[in-house]
Order: C-alpha cells, then sequence, then structure tokens
C-alpha cells in the first residue's frame, strides 16, 4: 500500500472566467477524497507543476457530483492506478488535460483500470472495453477534447455547438445527438455546428467526435447535456459601436437593448456570462451579437464589425485613401518618398527599407509615436522638423537630423543642443573643441568628443580647425538617434546671484519661449539669453556680453547684423540650438529641475538659429496676445560695440520688479550698456503697467569704458509710440532730443551715468519760457480735402494730423516756412486735428473739419 494522505493542498483562486480553482500537491489516497474536498472548483489541477504529485487510486473516485469540470494533470504530477481495477469519473461535459510531464500509470494494465467522462468510457490503461482511448493515446493527445454549447436556450433558438479537441494533434469532427444526421459520417475541419434546438422542452445529449490525425487516426468522444426551455425569444439587439482609432486598436460594442433583470449578452453565440451589455477591449472583426434572458431564450443575431484602425498608406507613388493622411489616420510608409510640403498624421509607421525625406522648411507632425523599423530611414533636412503632441507616445528607431550652423569663421562658437537620444559630441560639425557649462563654478568644462550629450542640457562647440576667419563658412550636423519626445527634465544649479545654467532645446522642431518660460517660472527668472557672437573676435578673445535677451515684454539684441541669424529674438529657438536661463534668485542654493514638454513644440519657425524673421504660418504666442506698447533704443559707439534695451507698456506688468516682464543686464564688461532701474536692480528691458501716461519720464542709466563720443538711437517702436511723440532728455547740454527724428550723439567720459538722461514723451512741458503763441498766430484753412496752414509770427517746423480717435493721418517735419500746402493728405470729409510746432518748439492744436 502506498502510504496515506501525506498533504492536501486546496487553494482557491479566481481567473478572469470567474472559475474557482483547486490545487493538490503531495501523494493522495483516493479513498480520502471526496466532492466536499472540491467545493465550488471547477477547475482541479494535479500538482503545481514543480513538486512531485500523485493521486493513487486505491479507490473509485467519482467527482460527477462537482458537474462539469477541467482536471489538469501537470507536470511531474500523476494518476496512479497501480492497485488496478479502480475508476475516475468527471461529469458530464469535463475535460482533462494532461500537460507534458503529467503521466497516467497503470497497474497490471487491463481494461478495468478506467476514466469516465458522464457516462462515456474515456480511457481504460490498455483502450480496451470499447473506450476511446488507451491510457498511452490519452497522454499522447495531451487529454481529452470537450464539447460546450449556448445552453440553456428555448425552443425556437439556435443550438451551437463547439467542440474543443485535445492540446496535440489536428483533427476533423462529427456530431451527434437529437436533430443531428443519424451515422455522422460527413467529417469537417470545423468544430462548431449550428442547428434549430428540440422543439420540446427537456434535456438533450449530444456528442461529438474528434478524429485525430496520429497514426491510426484514434477518436476522442466529447459530450454535453442542452438544456431546451419553452419561451420565446427576445428582440434583436441594438447595439452602439465605438471603432477603433488610430490611437486605440480595439473597440466597444455597446448593447442599448434589449435590457432587464436576467438578462445576458454574448458576441460569439455560445458565452453569456456578460451582463452589462457592454464589451470593452474588442478585436479588429465581425460578431454576432445575441441576448438571452433567464429562461434560455435567445434573440435573433445582430451582426457587427469593428474595424481595422484607419491607415494611409504610400506605396511610393500615391496614398491609399487617394489624399494626404490626416491627424486620424495612421501614416505608413511602403515606399520611398519626398515631401513637397508639410504633413500630419496621428502616428507614423516607415517600412523596413523604405527611405522618407522631410525637405527644408517642411513639417511632419504627428500627434503620437514615430516607428522606423530596420532598414527603413526618416531623414529631416536642414529647417524641417518633427513635431509631437503626445507627451506619453514612445519613438522606435532612429532619425537623421541635419542642422546648418549659421557663418562662421575661425574660433567661432556655436550653442547645441540634440534633438535626439545617444548623440555624442563627436557628431558636431563643430568638431574641435567642446564644452559644457558648470552652473556651480560659473565656468565653462571640457568635454571629449564621447561625451553623450543628455536631451534640454546645453554644450558649445568650436568651429572646425580648418575654417578661416574671411570669408565665412557654413557647416552641417547630422544627428542620429531616436527623437527626443514629451517631458524632459533638466537640472538648474542655484548658487551664487545671478547663477546662469545652459540648456537647450531638446526636440527635432522649434520651441515657444514664451510656453517654457511661463511653465518654469518656479525656478527661472523670465528671462531667456542667446549668444550672438556679434562683436569681431580680437586676439582670440569674446565679447561675453553678446547675449540678446527674451522675455515677456519683448527682445532685445547685441548687435547690428548677429552672424547666428539677426539681433532680436522673436521667441522661438530653433531645433539644435542652447541657451542661457538664470536661477531664480529667490531660491535657496540647491539643484532644481527644468521641464520641456511638447506644449511648448512648434511647426515651423525652424529656419535658422536665433532667427529674426517670423514664419509667414504663424500663431501668435501668449506674450504676442497682451496688449504691448513699446520702445527700443540702443547705445553705441564708434568702433562697433552697441547695447540695446527695451522698455515696454505691457498688459499685466507693474512699475515692480516682475519676472516674466524685466530682464536684469548681464554685466559682463561690455564697452557699452544702457539700461533703466527699478530699485537696485539694473534691467536691459523693463516692462510697466498699463495705461500709458504721456506725462511719464523714465530715467536712462548708461556705462561705459569709452571716453568720447557715443549715439543713442531709437531703434524701434510699437503701439501707441507710433504716433506719440519720444524725446531723450540731456540733462548735461540741457537738450531735448525728438529720437524720431533722429540718432543723438553726445561726448562722455568713462564710468556709470544714471541721472544724465530721461526718456519723456511731450516737448510743451519742457518748454522755457511759457509759450507766448498766440491762437490767432495760426490759420488752418480746408479745401479739397487738403490742408493749407499760415503761421504769421514764425516759419514752421512740423505739421501733423490726426483723426479724432488719435491715429496719425500726416506728418512732415523740416519745414522752416510760414506758409505749408499738403498735397498727399488721403481723408474723407471728418473732423481731424492739426498739430503744429514751430521753429522755436512753440506748438499748437488745432480741430477743423477736412472738406
Amino acid at each position: 500500500m502506498k502510504p496515506s494522505l501525506l498533504s492536501l493542498v486546496t487553494v482557491l483562486v479566481f481567473s478572469l472566467d470567474l472559475n474557482a480553482q483547486c490545487t493538490i500537491t503531495g501523494t493522495v489516497n483516493a479513498s480520502s477524497l471526496t466532492c466536499s474536498s472540491f467545493n465550488g472548483c471547477s477547475i482541479i489541477y494535479v500538482g503545481d507543476g514543480t513538486s512531485a504529485t500523485s493521486i493513487y487510486m486505491d479507490a473509485n473516485l467519482d467527482l460527477s457530483c462537482l458537474g462539469t469540470i477541467q482536471l489538469v494533470v501537470t507536470n511531474n504530477a500523476s494518476l496512479d492506478f497501480t492497485p488496478g481495477n479502480n475508476r475516475l469519473t468527471l461529469g458530464d461535459g469535463s475535460s482533462m488535460i494532461i500537460n507534458p510531464g503529467g503521466s497516467l500509470i497503470g497497474g497490471s494494465c487491463n481494461a478495468s483500470e478506467r476514466i469516465y467522462i458522464g457516462t462515456n468510457l474515456l480511457a481504460s490503461c490498455n483502450g480496451g472495453a470499447g473506450a476511446d482511448f488507451s491510457f498511452y493515446d490519452l497522454m499522447t493527445f495531451g487529454g481529452t477534447g470537450s464539447l460546450t454549447s449556448n445552453s440553456p436556450i428555448c425552443t425556437g433558438n439556435t443550438l451551437n455547438l463547439l467542440a474543443i479537441p485535445p492540446p496535440n494533434g489536428t483533427y476533423t469532427y462529427s456530431f451527434f445527438g437529437n436533430g443531428l444526421p443519424g451515422g455522422g459520417t460527413t467529417y469537417s475541419s470545423s468544430p462548431s455546428y449550428s442547428l434549430a434546438a428540440p422543439a420540446t422542452a427537456g434535456s438533450y445529449v449530444y456528442q461529438v467526435k474528434m478524429k485525430s490525425s496520429f497514426p491510426g487516426n484514434p477518436i476522442a468522444v466529447a459530450e454535453i447535456t442542452v438544456v431546451v426551455n419553452t419561451g420565446l425569444a427576445t428582440a434583436t439587439p441594438v447595439t452602439i459601436l465605438t471603432q477603433t482609432t488610430c490611437t486605440v486598436a480595439t473597440g466597444t460594442i455597446t448593447i442599448t437593448s434589449p435590457t432587464g433583470s436576467g438578462m445576458t449578452y454574448s458576441i460569439n453565440g455560445l458565452t453569456y456570462t456578460n451582463t452589462t451589455g457592454i464589451f470593452s477591449g474588442v478585436a479588429i472583426g465581425t460578431y454576432s451579437v445575441t441576448a438571452k434572458n433567464s429562461s434560455g431564450c435567445i434573440s435573433p443575431a445582430a451582426s457587427v464589425t469593428i474595424n481595422g484602425q484607419p491607415t494611409n498608406t504610400w506605396n511610393g507613388t500615391s496614398w491609399s485613401a487617394g489624399s494626404p493622411p490626416t491627424s486620424s489616420q495612421i501614416a505608413v510608409f511602403a515606399g520611398a518618398y519626398s515631401s513637397t510640403g508639410d504633413i500630419t498624421a496621428c502616428s507614423l509607421q516607415i517600412n523596413s527599407g523604405v527611405a522618407v525625406t522631410m525637405n527644408a522648411g517642411h513639417t511632419l507632425t504627428i500627434v503620437n509615436a514615430v516607428t522606423v523599423t530596420g532598414g527603413g530611414s526618416l531623414t529631416f533636412e536642414d529647417t524641417a522638423s518633427l513635431l509631437q503632441t503626445n507627451d506619453a507616445s514612445v519613438n522606435t528607431g532612429n532619425i537623421t537630423y541635419k542642422r546648418k550652423t549659421t557663418d562662421l569663421k575661425q574660433y567661432d562658437y556655436t550653442y547645441w543642443s540634440s534633438p535626439v537620444t545617444a548623440a555624442t559630441l563627436s557628431q558636431l560639425a563643430t568638431n574641435s573643441l567642446f564644452y559644457s557649462y558648470n552652473s556651480s563654478s560659473n565656468g565653462w568644462t571640457y568635454q571629449t568628443g564621447s561625451t553623450v550629450m543628455t536631451p534640454g542640457v546645453g554644450y558649445i562647440g568650436r568651429a572646425p580647425s580648418n575654417l578661416t576667419y574671411n570669408p565665412t563658412q557654413i557647416v552641417e550636423t547630422t544627428f542620429t538617434g531616436v527623437p527626443n519626445n514629451g517631458v524632459i527634465n533638466v537640472p538648474v544649479i542655484k548658487t551664487s546671484v545671478p547663477s546662469y545654467n545652459l540648456i537647450g532645446n531638446p526636440y527635432p522642431s522649434a520651441i515657444d519661449l514664451d510656453v517654457f518660460i511661463a511653465a518654469n517660472l518656479s525656478v527661472m527668472t523670465g528671462t531667456v539669453y542667446l549668444w550672438t557672437h556679434t562683436t569681431p573676435i580680437t586676439y582670440y578673445q569674446y565679447t561675453i556680453n553678446d547675449y540678446a535677451k527674451y522675455n515677456f515684454t519683448g527682445s532685445v539684441g547685441t548687435g547690428i547684423a548677429a552672424p547666428s541669424g539677426g539681433p532680436v529674438p522673436t521667441g522661438k529657438v530653433a531645433a539644435a540650438q542652447g541657451f542661457f536661463i538664470e536661477a531664480d534668485i529667490n531660491l535657496a542654493s540647491g539643484t532644481y529641475s527644468a521641464t520641456f514638454t511638447n506644449a511648448a513644440r512648434l511647426a515651423g519657425n525652424n529656419n535658422q538659429f536665433f532667427k529674426s524673421g517670423r514664419a509667414s504660418a504663424h500663431t501668435a504666442t501668449i506674450s504676442e496676445r497682451l496688449e504691448r506698447h513699446r520702445i527700443w533704443l540702443s547705445l553705441s559707439e564708434a568702433d562697433g560695440a552697441r547695447d540695446q534695451m527695451l522698455l515696454g507698456y505691457v498688459e499685466g506688468a507693474t512699475d515692480d520688479f516682475d519676472a516674466v516682464f524685466d530682464s536684469r543686464v548681464v554685466a559682463m564688461g561690455s564697452p557699452v550698456t544702457m539700461y533703466t532701474k527699478v530699485g537696485t536692480r539694473d534691467l536691459s528691458i523693463q516692462g510697466k503697467s498699463l495705461p500709458f501716461s504721456d506725462t511719464d519720464s523714465i530715467p536712462i542709466a548708461y556705462t561705459t569704458t569709452v571716453n568720447g563720443e557715443l549715439s543713442i538711437n531709437l531703434d524701434n517702436f510699437d503701439g501707441i509710440f507710433d504716433y506719440q511723440d519720444i524725446y531723450l532728455l540731456d540733462k548735461a547740454t540741457n537738450t531735448l532730443h525728438d529720437l524720431k527724428t533722429g540718432t543723438y550723439t553726445f561726448v562722455t567720459t568713462a564710468g556709470t551715468f544714471e541721472n544724465r538722461f530721461e526718456l519723456r514723451f511731450t516737448y510743451e512741458k519742457f518748454s522755457a519760457p511759457t509759450s507766448s503763441l498766440n491762437p490767432n498766430d495760426v490759420k488752418i484753412i480746408s479745401s479739397g480735402h487738403q490742408l493749407q496752414v499760415v503761421s504769421s509770427a514764425m516759419p514752421m517746423a512740423q505739421v501733423e494730423v490726426f483723426d479724432i480717435l488719435g491715429k496719425l493721418l500726416f506728418s512732415q517735419k523740416g519745414l522752416n516756412t510760414n506758409l505749408f500746402q499738403t498735397t498727399s493728405l488721403k481723408t474723407t470729409t471728418q473732423v481731424v486735428l492739426v498739430k503744429i510746432r514751430l521753429e522755436n518748439q512753440d506748438s499748437i492744436t488745432k480741430k477743423i473739419v477736412i472738406q
């Protein structure tokens, strides 16, 4: 005798089909087991796949009381019939699986060692007594198959039978039972069979014979009892379909009727476990949707189809959809492609061996992931862009991204940032010397060409040593790697004040600085600094104040014609460009993070590093949507040194220091620096509060190392300053200069001067003595929609005409005459204001109707 029960471990777990599972380990005598040992279990595992396990058949074991179950004999487990002449019985419709390494062990191996499923003799040890299998055959098959159905059903419904064959081999099938052809002589490769349910309620036994392809064509037999109830079928289901999208590969079937208590639903005609009527995660295909109530009555079927994901394929000549892809389609390139314009798609797939090129100035906009399969290629020529919007998308495969420098001369540096992962500094065209910026020491750190460029971190590379100083040259860098996408965090070091950090655009597209600044104000001031290398190199030295500045008020440049693309940033930073930010001066010393996201990425705007132009397709940025009225002034000296400042009246700004509207001077030894002041802060950009008042006076300060002449110039103006006077008061010479008439030149010594100049906006306020002009000395006559102005007391210097809203309609300066006649005034009959300034700077404004 084998030992008595050593161990029985019954573990209940719930699989996705809610079947309770039990596991037996160790050596167990069959005489010790009853149905209560497996109460509630529909799957019984003999063994756990590792531990040696055996059910020792020392007695008959009848488990038919458990109903339809599945018995699985796992690796290193057995049913041991060594005592002989005993049987195992499973309930009708049950099945048995024998995994590799599982076994059936015979005693004397006669026909009395048996396994039954229901009343069917599934196997005897030697295959005798009319058994379907011998133990050997059953192990070869890997177990027995089973038969399932959509029972219970109602009279008049369709009965669906489905044979599930043993794990091993291929099979043909023959079905038997009420309403099926007698004899079952016709075999089919299909495991399913449908027929009309019996017309009378009751229980009916159906059977399937599964003929194997093994030598001798052994046959497995499975049977099932079908319950037929009397009743009427429910109505055909009404469904709502949620189809696949380019981002979701499965659909949803929602049944809206019939509904009610006891209702269950199926999309395969067999399984009725769904009680909600919602089938989610449904794969692409056609489904037969039916509803069943508690009596078993099944509705007529509604056929529904989950379509494939929307795909538009380029075959090398044309698009499969007849037109280029949209943001709701997957773009698939199955043939070579060279862009003729922008492309937009939901996601992108480039097949193996296919070459795709986005040409200069074109944007590839992809909502989700970019996939370049092995052997395929995706190349972006200089100024082309890859724009992605979903931060969570993961790209696969390398792209090639080309970036041309601006004009370089020997010893020039370019500020870089990699748009792809794992790029080394040796990839840079400026592959002479490389440096990163050490924010802790506020100095440069040498890097070797093997250094991998961290996404979002800035680096500088010196021009190749074989370049000349004159003429300048352009070199091209080719970045190769997986394109960066989504959320990218970069360290921001705060040490002393100021504490600068060299970061960079991490994407293969331009970014909007307004969005980046707004998202990172907790760690940075609101200003970005871009290197211009404007000032000529002298004795291998660079003017380190050559940084253009940008914030929400606007931007200021440094030189008249920066080789890197223009003197004034527009708020868009091109792909692969590095730039400086300053850590928030209010932070404690430590390491923080600035964050880039796809929200900052832009289509186009990628024409050159630090460009001064604007792309033709343009959407207003955050700062451009603000009300802004601005004046740009510059201070320059004869040898070419120049510094620009910006004063703006801006929506949201205050007269105190504002991080996003005010930018501090970077005091780095430039020959000339021009600025305003707020408290103790020296500002190269100052945003002031609205509304503007023409009685404002703004002190203008400067520092210089020059002894001699300097010039102040009105570089640009916008908003209300298009028609507002702008004067510079020089307190040292008691001169009030109209900056709109030209440059103001003055003599200075080296030093810092914060009280010499003021910016003012009206002349009358500063005229001395008070004007003695008699209004009757100036007459205005309107005729033929033109004006004649007569000044009897003093020659006139300037005549300006405004409409009643303040818009400038006409202006002419340098008159020096007592009689003036307009000839080019273009206006309809209306009331206008005419402002006359005399040669002694007295002025008068009169209202008149133009006729």
